[in-house]
């Protein structure tokens, strides 16, 4: 073989490892994207270097309520992987045209024991109306029911990235230990609370209210309202018939609401189900204050409040 020869050899050898090597010819990661902040959560804790976690949603909107525009919608259509809350969630599904094989519902494999539940429309602060008839949805605050959900979504990112199953398996390990101990602190509050009647702002509470065995009954609130003097008729009515002394509410409600149900003789604690994006923390540090938040129901002082 000649010298001109071995050279052109040489060179191609080069130019190919020198291809090989070079990020576009690297494995793409594969791409997520989350319906809601409790599942990216999940997501970002199971997942590892081979994936990319997306949460589009706007930090003002209620993801179950959200409609993604042209931009967040081609993102959706583009990704390798849709997490679903299920639970007639995601409404917005219902009218764009998405592949089923790249979603994982991550509420199927208990859709059997889904609550059902009535309600009336009402309107929010920002001026959107919606109503929580149907199925309810807010699954991920039975803790037992969010580690469902978290295998769900490790299942799902075994298959895709079968080579990294060893580090998701670890990292569920660690996921369900968090939601394991969220759940036993949430038992042992049912258990220590007694069955006392409780009163919720907003019908958000369902899978809570039965993992825990708390008594809830819930008009339609916002925490930001101005309430009216039908709304005080609505709660007087409930408290007719259910003693409540305490309010549970999704957010901090203003000094005036605080005030409002003070006069019935309600007192006023936060649970937030962290549907989007907290102000502070992440998924995990916020339920962990709705927690120590009911823990000081327990006390004769009042609750932190967030």
């Amino acid at each position: 073989m000649n010298l001109r020869i071995i050279l052109v050899l040489s060179s191609l050898i080069s130019l190919i490892s020198l291809m090989s090597s070079s990020p576009a010819a690297a494995e793409e990661k594969t791409v997520v994207q989350s319906v809601n902040y409790p599942l990216y959560y999940f997501a970002t804790r199971l997942a590892t270097d081979s994936f990319e976690v997306n949460y589009l949603v706007d930090p003002e909107v209620d993801p179950a309520f959200w409609k993604p525009d042209d931009k967040s919608l081609m993102a959706f259509q583009k990704a390798d992987l849709i997490i679903k809350n299920g639970a007639d969630y995601e409404k917005w599904m219902k009218t764009v045209s998405l592949a089923s094989a790249k979603m994982v519902d991550t509420s199927k494999e208990f859709s059997s024991t889904y609550i059902k539940t009535a309600g009336s429309e009402h309107r929010h602060g920002n001026g959107t109306v919606h109503s929580h008839a149907g199925t309810a949805f807010t699954t991920w605050i039975d803790f037992s029911q969010a580690g469902r959900q978290a295998e769900a979504i490790a299942a799902r990112f075994k298959a895709l990235q079968p080579a990294d199953a060893l580090k998701i398996d670890e990292n569920l390990t660690a996921l369900k230990s968090d939601l394991d101990a969220l759940d036993s602190a949430m038992k042992a509050f049912g258990g220590k609370w007694g069955g006392k009647p409780l009163v919720a702002s907003h019908p958000i509470y369902q899978y809570f209210a039965r993992a825990y065995d708390l008594k809830i009954e819930a008009i339609e609130w916002e925490p930001e309202m101005e309430i009216t003097d039908k709304d005080l008729a609505d709660l007087k009515k409930i408290l007719g018939k259910h003693k409540a002394e305490w309010m549970i509410w999704e957010d901090q409600p203003t000094a005036a609401n605080i005030a409002a149900i003070s006069a019935l003789g309600l007192k006023s604690v936060v649970f937030s189900p962290c549907a989007n994006i907290p102000g502070e923390g992440d998924w995990l540090a916020e339920m962990k204050r709705n927690l120590a938040n009911l823990e000081g129901l327990l006390n004769t002082a009042e609750p932190a409040q967030e």
